[in-house]
């Protein structure tokens, strides 16, 4: 193998462990600010504020892990981070769309996990792809 398509795969290992990270912190802190969060704000608000609290720390976790460790990026902070928020939101956006259409599409009694797992998956590559382009 060369040492071009050597570094393009230890890149992308190293962005896949970055990806995987950042879920344990999101589903951890999920798990600690709805416990927290309970108490105060009801079982449903709860839920919402504790998954956009999370999403946002583990995002942060994932952006600086991915631009120290990963890509090892020398851009402004100013400018990656708001690439990386709006790569971000277009890839949840677009997962939201893309499994709200195609489980549309499908027999009634398919679950939406079964569209949202492929989906999800093709979104890593693009959103590997997106960062590694135009954000680091």
């Amino acid at each position: 193998m060369s040492s071009a398509k050597a570094a393009a795969v230890r890149s992308f290992g190293k962005f896949s462990a970055s990806s995987l990270s950042s879920s344990v912190v999101d589903l951890g802190a999920f798990t600690v600010l709805c416990a927290l969060l309970r108490p105060y704000l009801g079982g449903g608000p709860a839920i919402v504020a504790a998954t956009i609290l999370a999403r946002v720390l583990s995002s942060l976790c994932n952006y600086l892990l991915n631009y120290f460790l990963v890509f090892h990026s020398h851009t402004s902070h100013g400018k990656s981070a708001s690439l990386y928020t709006v790569i971000t939101v277009l890839k949840t956006l677009a997962s939201a769309l893309l499994v709200a259409v195609l489980a549309g599409w499908l027999p009634a009694g398919i679950p939406e996990l079964a569209v949202k797992i492929p989906v999800d998956v093709a979104l890593f590559f693009a959103n590997y792809l997106a960062q590694k382009t135009f954000v680091y």
